[in-house]
């Protein structure tokens, strides 16, 4: 957001929609997009970590599904959803490194 815009200042109340200037809307978007998005990785880690950890065992619970559905009240649906996505990806190497891997050897 522009640091010149406060139409999500904190603290400020917030304008009716209709109030809003195309900038500050436009603004509003993009700010809202930075803020989910950092959003969505804490949660990531924080599901995946609980994941590591064995909260859900430690804290009485069947599985991870169950402590975020119960937790967080979401559906068993989104908890396995959110579950998969903190799930640690394998990275494929690029054929591009396998041609310096083997003209190495």
């Amino acid at each position: 957001m522009n640091i010149h815009s406060n139409a999500l200042a904190p603290g400020a109340p917030a304008p009716g929609w209709p109030d809003l200037t195309d900038v500050d809307l436009l603004r509003t978007l993009v700010e809202t997009e930075r803020r989910r998005r950092r959003l969505d990785a804490v949660m990531r880690a924080a599901v995946s970590e609980a994941e590591r950890r064995g909260l859900a065992a430690d804290t009485g619970y069947q599985d991870t599904v169950e402590l975020l559905t119960d937790l967080l009240r979401i559906s068993a649906h989104e908890a396995r959803r959110r579950i998969e996505s903190a799930a640690p990806q394998a990275r494929s190497r690029s054929r591009k490194v396998w041609r310096v891997l083997a003209a190495a050897s």
